[in-house]
């Protein structure tokens, strides 16, 4: 069952294409502000493409309910979780999509790299580290709400990353 659609985000891609028509910006603003507006992009797309799989195969179902865009924010600690799927079982699947343009590599110690074209590789924060912090508030905010698993097991959580074409 779908819970939560995925947030529109086109006041921010509109805001970011305004930025980037402003005359009081200098050069290096601006290549800022074009390179911020197509990573926006690239991500707003991704994250819809990966909703509207995730509602076309859980979204009309009876054993799952299905958040997008879910922001929490327990004690001061805050996560922003792409797409949450909740189980009948209690199991919270955390899936984070990311989007990019180069070629994604993960090393064997689970390491994030990306490589452009006719640019260096440069590594990137690990998605699977992102949703495990995204996992400690979540779990606090479960605690609070004394949502407990059946029979008083512990909860489960699985983590996925999505990635973008």
């Amino acid at each position: 069952m779908l819970i939560k659609s995925i947030d529109d985000k086109s006041k921010l891609l509109a805001l970011l294409e305004e930025l980037l028509q402003s005359p009081v910006l200098n050069a290096r603003q601006k290549d800022w502000a074009e390179e911020e507006l197509l990573r926006v992009r690239e991500g707003v797309r991704g994250e819809r493409d990966a909703a509207h799989y995730i509602d076309a195969f859980f979204g009309n179902g009876k054993y799952h309910a299905v958040l997008h865009d879910l922001r929490i924010s327990v004690e001061g600690e805050v996560a922003q979780i792409d797409h949450l799927i909740i189980a009948r079982d209690l199991v919270f699947y955390l899936l984070e999509t990311k989007s990019f343009g180069g070629d994604v590599t993960i090393n064997e110690y689970g390491e994030f790299s990306v490589k452009y074209p006719g640019r260096p590789t440069y590594g990137i924060p690990s998605p699977f580290e992102q949703s495990r912090r995204h996992e400690q508030v979540l779990r606090k905010l479960l605690n609070k709400l004394e949502i407990t698993g059946r029979a008083g097991r512990d909860l489960k959580f699985e983590h996925v990353v999505l990635i973008h074409p």
